[in-house]
């Protein structure tokens, strides 16, 4: 079971982190209409490091590998975030480049604290009852049998472990990862689509961790409905997308999220307005770390996205977005906007990108 500094590091350190270096910009937001601006922020050598941590109990044939970017600050700044220090084996550099193929990293094992502060709901509101999940010893040794028992407004609560299946969320219920003593609550999709599928509008996903999704048209989380949050969650090595949002799902909120080593990208919007990304870490994906197609009036505010093949954060035929105070370092392009007004973007910090920004 991992320690408690790496949970600190991959769950809570970096989004702790995140909103230390993006306070500064959100005050200045209000007063810049310039999106095409660097902002003098306290210097950060480089974001991205190659953290380690692992899957709780998870046979050998099952792990993968997985680096997840963060952003490590020095001197004075260290000094003044030390909640947010990452420890002291964490590399940092701009040659640290891992996509999808061949990383080297594992799952953290712990599960982060629930986020109904950060999101400004109360998660879990007017649960009528809770479903106990767990290897060996509750009612249901499967999240699917759970959920299937639920009925709106109902509480999922998934225990320490590995459950190699897919999961399929058609209730208004929270679908919780909890640590009981062995680690996370680890959703193993075996190659096979997508790890979990929101279907049913309003539910709320907390604290899984999800792993290897199957490849196109897959996703780690998939999300087909609208009015869900995803909260505290990690995305692993997923066969193509991370978190898939399609098909008019809109009004969905992702926050306190990582979304690393996709094949493809690390989070995709098409065709699904109205979506809020905030305090995410979206690092090491094959494409671009967020791309954002077709679906207006979308939200990136305070994350980290940094490392990924492509883009940072690709808005294409997107009207009304909202791109600022966040992170970006280390991407091939930092933000690229493609049919897509830039009045709403920035002001972001760009840490080493091949280049800061494209406009098309």
């Amino acid at each position: 079971m991992l320690q408690d500094r790496t949970h600190k590091l991959a769950a809570v350190g970096w989004i702790a982190l995140a909103v230390f270096l993006c306070a500064g910009l959100g005050q200045a937001v209000d007063s810049s209409d310039d999106a095409n601006v660097t902002i003098d922020l306290p210097e950060v050598p480089a974001l991205v490091a190659n953290a380690t941590s692992s899957l709780p109990e998870m046979e050998a044939k099952d792990q993968e590998n997985a680096t997840e970017s963060v952003a490590e600050t020095e001197s004075e700044t260290a000094t003044s975030t030390e909640a947010a220090t990452p420890p002291d084996e964490v590399s940092v550099g701009a040659s640290d480049v891992t996509t999808a193929d061949g990383a080297n990293a594992t799952v953290p094992e712990t599960v982060p604290e629930t986020v109904s502060e950060t999101v400004g709901v109360e998660i879990g509101e007017a649960l009528t009852a809770t479903h106990e999940v767990c290897l060996n010893g509750c009612s249901y040794t499967t999240i699917q049998a759970a959920v299937d028992a639920a009925v709106d407004g109902d509480l999922v609560e998934v225990g320490s472990g590995t459950y190699k299946e897919n999961v399929i969320v058609d209730k208004r219920i929270t679908l919780r990862g909890v640590d009981t003593g062995e680690g996370a609550a680890v959703v193993n999709a075996q190659g096979n689509g997508s790890g979990i599928v929101l279907q049913a509008g309003g539910a709320v996903l907390e604290g899984l961790y999800v792993t290897n999704a199957g490849p196109y048209p897959s996703a780690g989380i998939e999300v087909v409905s609208s009015d869900n949050i995803i909260a505290g969650c990690s995305i692993w090595n997923s066969g193509w997308w991370g978190i898939y949002l399609k098909g008019a799902s809109s009004n969905n909120t992702v926050t306190e999220t990582i979304a690393s080593n996709s094949v493809n990208d690390g989070i995709m919007v098409y065709r699904a307005p109205g979506n809020r990304f905030i305090e995410n870490t979206v690092a090491n994906n094959g494409d671009n770390g967020i791309q954002i197609l077709e679906s207006e009036n979308s939200v990136v505010e305070r994350s980290i996205i940094g490392n990924n093949t492509n883009s940072g954060i690709s808005v294409e035929a997107s009207g009304n977005a909202v791109v600022r105070g966040n992170v970006i370092s280390y991407n091939k392009l930092g933000i690229h906007l493609s049919a897509s007004a830039i009045d709403r973007v920035g002001p972001n910090r760009f840490i080493g990108n091949g280049q800061e920004m494209a406009v098309a």
